[in-house]
């Protein structure tokens, strides 16, 4: 019997002309035929970002939430989302072998999981983020159909790349959280519930958007001591 990690639709089955894949749902990355790109991301992005990480070896981070996956005839994944959440989803890594790339895997992963948001009901977005150097990426979103609602600036004080190993919280938890968030009649108390949860959590709010009457954006900084 398959664990619920395990769980696949088996109705979703995708195809191009030039590569034939299943979409597969799991509960748990880090225990699915996806797992192995998580470390094939991670180098990516950061060359995209152009961090200096290059030449520093360190431990992947484990990903223990959802995700989304194209597993080619052989049962080997070949991309995949991953994302989180209750209401919202966020996407937090998502990547598609070099080799198999614009052949529309990455929509059809996205579509799917438009799709699943739709049929659970109690989605209301599903958001991501990615580099100011990844115009690929960019591009593709917006053919998804998403659109830009907010850039975040950073000012780094500190190379990054001196050979510091990462902790644990680093590989587990990302550093930043950005959630939007609908005060609803209940107004900043509500908001203020949900500061609390993300400080239970190990997150400290770093700044508020103010979008409209009722919309913020809450940025969230991981806490120095979880880092």
């Amino acid at each position: 019997m398959k664990s619920p990690s395990q769980i696949a639709d088996s109705e979703s089955d995708q195809h191009t002309a030039e590569v034939p894949y299943r979409v597969h749902f799991y509960e748990n990355c880090s225990q699915s035929p996806a797992s192995w790109l998580v470390p094939q991301a991670t180098l990516e992005i950061e060359e995209i970002e152009e961090r200096g990480f290059h030449d520093r070896t360190h431990s992947p981070p484990i990903f223990t939430s959802p995700c989304v996956a194209a597993i080619g005839k052989d049962g080997k994944a070949i991309a995949m989302i991953n994302y989180c959440g209750e209401t919202i989803w966020n996407i937090f890594c998502s990547y598609v072998v070099p080799k198999h790339r614009r052949k529309r895997i990455h929509s059809a992963l996205f579509e799917a999981l438009r799709e699943k948001g739709l049929q659970q009901g109690n989605i209301v977005s599903i958001n991501c983020m990615t580099h100011v150097n990844n115009l690929a990426a960019q591009a593709a979103f917006e053919a998804q159909g998403r659109t830009k609602e907010y850039i975040m600036y950073t000012y780094p004080l500190k190379d990054r790349s001196d050979a510091k190993e990462p902790t644990v919280g680093e590989m587990r938890m990302p550093e930043y959280l950005v959630e939007p968030f609908d005060t609803g009649p209940d107004g900043l108390k509500g908001m203020q519930a949900f500061i609390n949860e993300k400080t239970a959590e190990g997150y400290e709010l770093h700044q508020a958007i103010e979008r409209s009457t009722y919309q913020w954006v809450l940025i969230f900084k991981l806490e120095p001591d979880r880092a």
